[in-house]
């Protein structure tokens, strides 16, 4: 995906660097069957919660969840919304939060994005850049609505010192 046409900034900033890796780091707690994913909220520069892409609380891991590349997309949450969903149990406020995540988000989590009053979202341009066909012009639809929302988006240019976990 040519980030250029994006229409977002880039940073080499160490704190953004620090805050991906962590995000790398958190999505190992993913049991999504493609991609871990996570998302970080951030509040003064520090990580307050994480989110991953999951099944729901209580939601019981079954084989046919896992089995149809279709069904991933019904049954789990993608990170973005985990997070958002955690900090609205735990009654922690997400307006005017940062999010730091590898990707850019698909439209419903974009909306979520929004809804939740994420002002600043931090994104890993070389992640970014390995966006598979499929996906591309939903998340620049994606980028489209968050800056007309007036959500900052950065997208942090370099290596995080971590690896990202995709098997299909």
């Amino acid at each position: 995906m040519d980030t250029k046409k994006l229409g977002i900034k880039f940073s080499k900033d160490l704190k953004y660097k620090d805050l991906l890796r962590e995000c790398y780091k958190y999505s190992n707690k993913s049991n999504y069957p493609s991609t871990h994913n996570a998302a970080l909220l951030v509040k003064n520069g520090k990580i307050i919660l994480g989110g991953v892409n999951i099944l729901p609380p209580g939601v019981k891991e079954k084989k046919e969840y896992f089995k149809q590349r279709v069904n991933r997309h019904i049954y789990f949450n993608h990170a973005e919304r985990d997070v958002i969903y955690k900090a609205a149990r735990k009654g922690i406020p997400t307006n005017g939060l940062t999010m730091v995540m590898a990707w850019l988000p698909c439209i419903p989590c974009a909306n979520a994005l929004i809804s939740s009053g994420i002002k600043k979202l931090i994104v890993h341009k070389q992640m970014i850049e390995r966006t598979r066909e499929g996906w591309q012009k939903e998340l620049k639809n994606a980028v489209q609505i968050m800056k007309e929302a007036g959500v900052e988006i950065v997208a942090y240019d370099g290596l995080v010192g971590a690896k990202a976990y995709m098997h299909s």
